[in-house]
């Protein structure tokens, strides 16, 4: 590598760790409610050897009812150990994974292409993506992911020269298993697909044929833990038939409207697997819409920003240029493994019910920056022939990404902590803070919402003690789409408020400000958490 590219090379790296750590504590405006999980999940681990269910080392957490994966809850509890049970603990695993994705970025396209100016091109467009910034910033198990598939991948591709490479790789590839829920699709196509575009190159060797076992070995053991459990549990819950109601208004009702609802034409027409096709399509082709990549993301704003897609506008023409490329110029192996990463990685996300999902999609990051970066190595080196227009092309294109990447700072950093924080935890870390004083620290405290589970922020933000915990702590029933809440545990007891019986009950009253009647604003005496934007997100009433 030329001085030149170092420099460039080191200077992204830079770049790519600025932009991952600075302000990661105040950046997002407190944890979110996985963060809170994992984050308390890890503090219980290292303190009793038991998570909140008080299982031993499991691996598979139940957590809400959503069972999470083992892997990035392990690699926190260290950074418990060191930094606390605090946001810093959280975020430094994704914010690590999320340079060390940038880097292999770099490696996997020269190896791919042997071209170090594409490289260093695409490298630097996962480095300032706002996607890889935002889950690289918070707890991401599909950030984790996605870099143990980048080097799985590395690995994969060397191994053609040197044959132990592949036991990392298949080590790798497993290892996704154990980080993300979408990767138990993603993975398994991914590796069939590089099975089947390399077969010529895998031999029946001793060294491939162990690789293969190992992969077997790992994956079965994970799949052994959750595939007839926690999987299908969370499937149940994030399904597309994950809303109860789904089957009713959109299969019931219409077959309804037809004069004679028990024909079979009926009948073929409205039924689950009809609805299911119907609506993984739609989702499959919203995950390439320019509303999801360009214009406003995904629906969840703990992976958003508001109206900020998941890409820079100014990348647009240059990922159509990079498709037109690799499908119609760009031919072999390697073109087809990019192809099969791109058009795979949206499966995953398509069969849930909030599709498209900016963190069940992540899966095609760093696809997406390797093709623009494709397209625009290809706009300025071939379709440009003019030193001129190259230059002017390149000025115009320079000065884009910076607006676009000015803007996005700037919501990033200034109004998203301000306008969206009450989907963050600084709230529920105010409210933690409040009913800590010495004048509420012994009350009893009555807190609403329990399908929002508030208890994991307190549990979080006030470091509870993991023993008492696990021994105190009361659920109810799991819901129609398999979600656990907690009831009580300790002082605190979650459920409705009645606000005509329990005002005399000389408890602590914590509600969402906007629910709480003015009546009881009004007589009794109140406390409001605030937001940095001068909104009130909870009221506290001290009932006498």
């Amino acid at each position: 590598m030329s001085r030149k590219n170092l420099f460039t090379f080191i200077l992204i790296i830079i770049v790519a760790s600025f932009l991952r750590f600075y302000r990661i504590i105040e950046v997002p405006p407190g944890v979110n409610q996985d963060e809170a999980s994992i984050g308390y999940t890890a503090y219980s681990l290292l303190h009793t050897g038991k998570d909140e269910y008080g299982k031993f080392f499991p691996l598979s957490f139940e957590s809400f009812g959503d069972w999470k994966l083992p892997f990035y809850i392990y690699i926190t509890l260290p950074m418990v150990y060191f930094f606390g049970l605090t946001e810093q603990a959280v975020r430094t695993p994704s914010a690590i994974f999320g340079i060390l994705s940038v880097v292999g970025t770099f490696f996997l396209v020269q190896l791919l292409f042997k071209n170090k100016v594409l490289s260093l091109i695409s490298m630097f467009l996962v480095a300032i993506s706002p996607w890889s910034l935002h889950l690289s910033r918070v707890e991401s198990e599909s950030n984790t992911a996605v870099f143990t598939i980048i080097l799985g991948t590395i690995f994969f591709l060397k191994s053609f020269r040197t044959k132990g490479w592949i036991i990392l790789s298949s080590i790798l590839f497993a290892l996704t298993y154990f980080t993300y829920a979408g990767n138990h699709i993603f993975t398994t196509l991914f590796v069939l697909g590089l099975i089947f575009i390399y077969r010529a190159q895998l031999s029946k060797t001793r060294l491939n044929i162990i690789a293969l076992v190992i992969f077997l070995c790992f994956s079965g053991l994970i799949f052994y833990s959750t595939l007839f459990g926690a999987d299908a549990t969370k499937l149940a819950g994030i399904g597309i038939f994950g809303d109860p109601s789904i089957v009713h208004s959109k299969i019931e009702i219409p077959r309804t409207e037809h004069p004679k609802p028990d024909y079979l034409l009926t009948k073929i027409v409205h039924n689950r697997v009809v609805f299911a096709a119907e609506r993984f399509f739609q989702n499959y082709l919203n995950a390439f819409s320019p509303q999801f990549l360009f214009i406003k993301g995904g629906e969840n704003r703990a992976h958003n920003i508001l109206n900020f897609g998941n890409m820079y506008l100014v990348e647009a023409p240059f990922l159509f240029l990079g498709l037109v490329y690799l499908l119609f110029f760009k031919k072999g192996k390697d073109r087809n493994l990019l192809l099969l990463w791109f058009f795979i990685a949206p499966i995953a996300a398509s069969i849930t019910k909030d599709a498209p999902h900016t963190n069940r999609m992540f899966a095609i990051v760093p696809v997406l920056q390797i093709v623009t970066g494709l397209g625009i190595y290809w706009f300025l080196n071939d379709l440009l022939k003019q030193k001129i227009l190259k230059s002017a092309a390149f000025i115009i294109m320079c000065l884009l990404f910076v607006l676009n990447f000015s803007i996005y700072m700037d919501r990033y950093y200034v109004h998203f902590p301000k306008h969206e924080a009450q989907s963050w935890g600084i709230g529920y870390e105010a409210l933690s803070k409040l009913l800590s004083q010495p004048a509420f620290a012994e009350k009893k405290v009555i807190m609403a919402r329990p399908e929002y589970s508030p208890y994991i922020h307190l549990l979080f933000y006030s470091r509870y003690d993991p023993d008492l915990y696990q021994k105190q702590a009361m659920r109810y029933l799991p819901t129609a789409d398999k979600f656990v809440h907690v009831k009580e545990f300790g002082r605190y007891e979650f459920r409705e408020i009645n606000w005509q019986k329990d005002i005399n009950s000389r408890a602590i009253l914590v509600d969402w400000t906007s629910r709480v009647p003015e009546s009881v604003k009004k007589d009794m005496e109140i406390t409001e958490i605030t937001l940095p934007n001068g909104e009130s997100m909870f009221t506290v009433v001290e009932t006498r």
